[in-house]
């Protein structure tokens, strides 16, 4: 992983604390929690998402899949997201749209008024198994206890 959602978590902090938002709630949801499976049902599912986190930030993981599909309820969905962008921050969620570079591109691509709406993109590189190491051994010494070194190396 990259921790994306541990950043998210960490973007929902600082905009709450900066006095962006009125909440420091993160949503977390994927394709299948905003699209429905008939004509006329993916527009209120995503719309009940947009308002359960309408205070704080909705982060949409995969969002590529939305742009993926074989029918047009994941565009559905796509733009009833970016009708909700238009409002201000507390009425509307701060949205974050994460997923793998490429897949993301194409994303973006399926409509202009995305990338007039998302204003920054940032790339997070994958662990390393070194860095993952690390982080592992930080958590088991956080817990009192020690890995042998030879473990880690």
């Amino acid at each position: 992983g990259t921790g994306k959602t541990s950043m998210a978590r960490l973007m929902a902090r600082l905009l709450y604390r900066v006095g962006v938002l009125p909440k420091d709630d993160l949503v977390e949801v994927q394709q299948d929690q905003l699209v429905a499976g008939y004509v006329g049902q993916t527009a209120a599912k995503t719309q009940k998402v947009i308002g359960e986190a309408a205070a704080g930030v909705l982060f949409i993981d995969e969002a590529y899949r939305l742009s993926q599909g074989k029918n047009d309820f994941g565009r559905e969905a796509i733009e009833q997201l970016m009708a909700a962008m238009n409002e201000p921050p507390g009425k509307a969620p701060v949205m974050i749209f994460a997923g793998y570079p490429t897949d993301m591109q194409n994303f973006m691509a399926q409509n202009d008024g995305l990338y007039r709406r998302v204003p920054y993109s940032f790339d997070f590189p994958n662990y390393t198994c070194a860095e993952i190491a690390e982080i592992l051994d930080l958590m088991v010494v956080q817990k009192g206890f020690a890995l042998e070194r030879k473990l880690l190396a």
